[in-house]
């Protein structure tokens, strides 16, 4: 072993909740402060990743090999072979240099990274492996299109509000819960950053929860004569509907959906960026249409 390679040890298996994002955002600040030019991260005590994880670690990952881009700058140790199986599946086995296996059940959304100006690739990456899917909700189109609207604003978030460079996405559908998951994320300035900026320059007192705020239908730190903030909204409103979950994390705080309850809670170390996942239930028999057409309010 490399005796100036720094071990950072994942001690539990990463799953969509908040002992996983919690665990995964303290990875992230260690990382972001460490002064070693060599990594291991050590998986033995991990026996499941969550595919849809793979988006947060890549992105925590690529962050740090943005700094110190030596060779074998990051390894990964403990590797077990269901986690490799999923790895190479998903295409997170491009930084490994792992072959990649065919996803012969369609459980995978794939592992990308994508440049923040290349929308239109990221919304054809949608059409095929989300909502070209025969076993999501019934739908109506205007819901297909409202619902695809509200997962490009969530990526054009990131280019109206951040310096962030790319955006990494990932996804798993797990048959025994009929969960669907697909998450998003970007390290750069974070909600409550912009949102503490736009009130101090607005000369507005500061919100107590400023992700709070973010999440809240209308409210931007953008100018415009369209509606903001309908992204996060008409998610909600989904899911909400669709016995789904939905969670957003940014600096010290993080926003739940999950079994019909919504809450916010302090992470014990903050993420800095935004990670955004979205929790479809496929074992859904309700057919969802739009109350009007200007994208508002979803009924079933």
């Amino acid at each position: 072993m490399d005796d100036n390679r720094e071990i950072f040890t994942i001690t539990q298996d990463l799953q969509n909740g908040f002992r996983s994002h919690d665990h995964l955002c303290q990875l992230a600040n260690k990382l972001q402060y460490t002064t070693s030019s060599k990594i291991t991260i050590d998986l033995t005590g991990v026996n499941f990743i969550a595919s849809n994880l793979f988006s947060v670690l890549g992105c925590i990952l690529y962050e740090y090999a943005r700094r110190e881009a030596g060779k074998d700058a990051i390894m990964l140790s403990g590797v077990n072979s269901r986690i490799s199986d999923v790895m190479q599946k998903n295409g997170f086995c491009q930084h490994l240099g792992l072959k990649r296996k065919k996803d012969v059940h369609n459980t995978i959304i794939p592992y990308m990274i994508f440049p923040v100006n290349k929308i239109d690739e990221y919304e054809r990456y949608l059409t095929i492996n989300l909502f070209t899917r025969k076993d999501l909700p019934s739908m109506s189109q205007a819901v297909t299109d409202a619902i695809r609207d509200s997962l490009l604003e969530l990526f054009k978030n990131v280019s109206d509000h951040t310096t962030s460079e790319h955006v990494f996405t990932c996804g798993q559908y797990f048959p025994k819960s009929y969960m669907l998951y697909f998450t998003l994320v970007d390290i750069g300035e974070t909600i409550s950053y912009n949102v503490n900026r736009y009130h101090g320059n607005q000369h507005l007192p500061l919100p107590s929860n400023p992700l709070k705020w973010a999440l809240e239908m209308g409210n931007s730190t953008i100018f415009s004569n369209q509606p903001r903030g309908i992204g996060f909204t008409l998610i909600r409103d989904f899911v909400s509907l669709n016995n789904g979950d939905f969670y957003v994390l940014s600096d010290s705080t993080t926003y739940e959906f999950h079994r019909g309850q919504e809450r916010y809670k302090q992470l014990s170390a903050p993420f800095p960026g935004t990670i955004v996942t979205i929790g479809f239930n496929l074992h859904d028999n309700s057919t969802y249409h739009l109350e009007s057409d200007i994208h508002d309010t979803i009924q079933f």
